[in-house]
């Protein structure tokens, strides 16, 4: 109770006390004092009530002895808190904003109870000192010395750079091909084998060999039909895709140059890379060494696998003798870069000419390019490749082929001929779509001629596969027209992959054939037979067998590859 209320209280009491017109001096004494009793008992009671005020609150959950209410810190509660709940008080254990905490038999009370708890006003819980800090002497002695690794190690001395046995990395392919029909039966057979191997252990310092065994039913010869070819024989010091010294047979001199009898060396600064090359240029037949012709140039490449696109860009100056005689002056340019779902790649090649050249042909020419545009998501494809080509034009090549392989022979001056430009065009387009279940495919191609032939060539299809778990169902329609044929043809098959194992596939193909020198269309019949098996981690075995029959014709081909890689 506030001094004001008691204040007024005593006031009416005296004002009825002096009011009363009768009554004696003792009576009024009398009552006097029992209202000052009356006012001293609720001066004591007041401020206790007013101190402590009721909350409801509701059991959220029990757990074992514990018994969770609702609401917490928020409405005052605090450790101390008496709470009844169903007639039995208990006391707030622990409080979090919005909840507290009671030990309370679960037995006595529910969840979805309610009860009250006295909440005092501006109360909080009492504060618990922190016991002292123990002095740093209390730690003296708590810890071991640290031992050092190195101190109870048996160091062995390892050689660097000596020559050591390292890992060899072998891959093995390799196809037999036969084919019989009504006149004459042919095959032939090859066994290649790639190889790495590391000359210096835990150095970049390897050699590699790309070398083919081959066997053709028709025979040898000097050129073609050579029983061995090296594809590459080189010591390397780097990584195989991009070394930085290469000598001996290379795989390819520059990005855009094919195999080299000679050295490559490169340097890289950051994404930048130089590189310089040169040596003789080995038969493109036969693989075997030739010392006529020789090729040297150089490259520049720009290479960031951590930009966005991922570009790389490479351009090479790059020229060639021939018999001692400067040949061939060219530039080549490759970029590529990927994004997301989208991947592009282009090319060009641009040569020089001198001005007494055998073809016609401009001081500067563009003599091939090419770019694709390659787009992939969730299934969902689409692509565009578009080509510009010219006959490849040198001396080396005008010695081994007839004029008319290099340009397209034109009248003149009587009994004469010269070149005029020949080039080709062609634009290729395709799309799918598909999930899980079913997928769909088509492509068109448009093509253009300006040679001794000049016209379009166009041909287009469209494929559907229908899976059905380890079944899957397809057709497609397919047809075309060229400068010596125009066909039309479908196609259905059926394939089944009962494990990652083995894949077995069975198709039928008609086609009708229009041959422009033939007397009219035939009809074809096609069988087509596939099986496709993984004998082992290392090993795939692939067979392939068709046969045909038609008004003119009566052929069976089969084509088994295989692939062994074992791991180093």
């Amino acid at each position: 109770m506030t001094h004001a209320k008691a204040g007024a209280i005593r006031a009416s009491i005296t004002a009825s006390g002096t009011a009363s017109p009768t009554g004696s001096g003792a009576a009024s004494r009398a009552l006097s004092g029992a209202w000052l009793g009356l006012i001293c008992a609720l001066a004591i009671a007041w401020p206790a009530a007013a101190a402590a005020d009721p909350v409801t609150v509701r059991v959220i959950d029990i757990a074992g002895g514990a018994v969770y209410l609702s609401p917490g810190r928020a409405a005052g509660i605090i450790p101390g808190t008496r709470v009844r709940l169903r007639g039995a008080e208990a006391t707030v254990v622990e409080v979090t904003e919005k909840t507290a905490m009671v030990r309370l038999a679960g037995d006595r009370v529910a969840i979805g109870d309610s009860g009250t708890a006295d909440v005092t006003p501006g109360a909080a819980p009492a504060a618990r000192p922190l016991p002292r800090p123990r002095p740093p002497e209390a730690f003296v002695g708590q810890w071991s010395d640290p031992v050092l690794p190195a101190s109870q190690q048996q160091v062995v001395p390892a050689p660097l750079g000596a020559a050591a046995a390292g890992r060899a990395r072998i891959a093995v392919i390799g196809h037999g091909y036969g084919a019989i029909d009504r006149a004459h039966r042919e095959g032939d057979a090859e066994t290649r084998v790639i190889a790495s191997f590391d000359v210096v252990a835990g150095r970049p310092f390897a050699a590699d060999l790309d070398v083919a065994g081959r066997w053709f039913s028709s025979g040898f010869d000097r050129r073609t039909h050579t029983p061995l070819v090296v594809r590459a024989a080189q010591l390397r010091y780097g990584s195989a895709d991009d070394p930085r010294l290469a000598v001996s047979r290379l795989r390819f001199a520059a990005t855009s140059v094919g195999m080299l009898d000679g050295g490559r060396a490169s340097a890289r600064i950051c994404a930048l890379e130089v590189a310089a090359f040169g040596g003789h240029v080995p038969d493109p037949l036969s693989g075997k060494p030739d010392t006529a012709v020789s090729r040297f140039g150089t490259e520049l490449s720009y290479d960031a696998p951590d930009a966005a696109w991922q570009p790389r860009i490479s351009v090479a100056a790059h020229g060639s003798t021939w018999n001692g005689r400067l040949d061939e002056r060219r530039l080549s340019i490759a970029a590529s870069g990927d994004r997301d779902a989208l991947r592009l790649d282009g090319w060009a090649e641009i040569e020089a000419f001198a001005a007494d050249n055998p073809w016609g042909a401009r001081g500067v020419e563009l003599t091939g390019a090419g770019a694709t545009a390659q787009w992939r998501r969730h299934g969902a494809h689409a692509g565009l490749d578009v080509t510009f080509l010219r006959p490849e034009r040198s001396l080396r090549l005008a010695a081994a082929l007839p004029p008319e392989w290099l340009c397209t022979l034109v009248p003149a001056a009587p009994s004469t001929e010269t070149c005029a430009s020949t080039w080709w065009g062609a634009a290729t387009a395709s799309a799918g779509l598909g999930n899980a279940r079913w997928a769909v495919d088509g492509g068109a191609t448009l093509g253009d001629s300006h040679g001794e032939y000049r016209g379009l060539d166009r041909s287009g299809y469209l494929r559907g596969e229908l899976r059905l778990g380890p079944s899957r169902l397809g057709a497609a329609l397919s047809a075309g027209q060229a400068s010596f044929a125009s066909w039309t043809a479908a196609e259905i098959d059926a394939a089944y992959a009962p494990s990652r194992t083995v894949d077995l596939a069975l198709g039928y193909r008609p086609e009708l054939l229009d041959h422009v020198a033939g007397t009219g269309p035939e009809l074809l019949h096609t069988v087509l037979a596939d099986a496709r098996l993984a004998l082992s981690a290392a090993l795939d075995l692939a067979v392939s067998a068709s046969g045909t029959t038609g008004r003119d014709r009566d052929t069976l081909a089969l084509l088994i590859t295989f692939a062994w890689r074992p791991s180093p």
